[in-house]
């Protein structure tokens, strides 16, 4: 006889990839994914996607066209985002949808990106939970993945420029538990606590962790070959550079539970010890 155990339905949190799209044109969406997409192959294969369709709504895309350029990259539409639910639009999807918050007008910041009024609120609030992180602040709730100061990875809007823009390290002061992801953009992401088995902890550029790592560890996922993995303890079940990884068996027998450095460099993953 079943029990409500058996069965647990909660709301949780949970880290996702989200591609805006401001074109309808289907090679210039698979033309900027090819190029996102090569620079860390190993990152977005098979990653599930939120597919931003509120900014297109009034050009009538081809949804299908549109889908099938996501989906040949190996990218996995999961969600779907537009402005209205009942607009023909919506209605063409074959996938779940919700409803994306009003647009404010787009104006321009001070390095030339397009910004709404929404989205210098979310800068704000990434701010301040970044201030709470840094004092140690944690939420023990286990349905609760942390991305409180972390933002989902955007593919820009099409044409747009890649520049890696150094930022103030993210600093975390407690444990990464099992199925929890943690994803430093633009920056470095320091560790102090230990990388529990089935979590994931995911940078732009370096990773230090100065207690075990068990989870999985990926630098460089924008495509900075020079990044670095740091650990006191080497026990992760995959580690990544740029895309290039090893998994836990493939880790030197000498080198588990040891400090180590990867590090990619002459086309090959190095793992050596600090």
């Amino acid at each position: 006889m079943s029990s409500t155990s058996d069965v647990d339905l909660k709301g949780s949190m949970y880290t996702f990839l989200s591609l805006k799209l401001r074109t309808v044109d289907p090679e210039i969406i698979s033309n900027v994914l090819a190029d996102k997409v090569q620079q860390a192959p190993g990152f977005f294969n098979n990653a599930p996607v939120v597919i931003d369709l509120s900014y297109i709504e009034d050009q009538e895309p081809d949804v299908e066209k549109v889908l099938a350029a996501v989906r040949e990259h190996k990218l996995a539409p999961i969600v779907a985002s537009v402005q209205h639910k009942d607009s023909d639009l919506a209605k063409s999807l074959k996938l779940p949808l919700v409803e994306a918050g009003p647009r404010a007008q787009e104006t321009k910041d001070g390095n030339g990106e397009s910004v709404t009024e929404k989205d210098d609120d979310n800068a704000k609030n990434a701010k301040k939970d970044k201030k709470s992180d840094e004092a140690g602040d944690s939420d023990d709730n286990e349905s609760h993945n942390d991305s409180r100061s972390l933002d989902p990875v955007d593919l820009a809007m099409a044409g747009a420029e890649v520049e890696y823009i150094i930022k103030e390290p993210l600093l975390v002061k407690r444990p990464v538990r099992s199925g929890q992801q943690l994803y430093a953009r633009d920056t470095d992401l320091i560790v102090l606590g230990q990388i529990g088995p089935g979590a994931e902890i995911i940078a732009d550029n370096n990773i230090h962790v100065y207690g075990p790592l068990r989870g999985r560890a990926l630098c460089g996922v924008s495509g900075n070959q020079k990044a670095r993995i740091f650990c006191q303890s080497l026990e992760a079940e995959l580690v990544s550079v740029a895309g290039n990884y090893k998994l836990l068996e493939e880790i030197p027998e000498e080198l588990r539970g040891k400090p180590a450095q990867i590090s990619y460099a002459d086309n090959k993953l190095l793992i050596e010890p600090l």
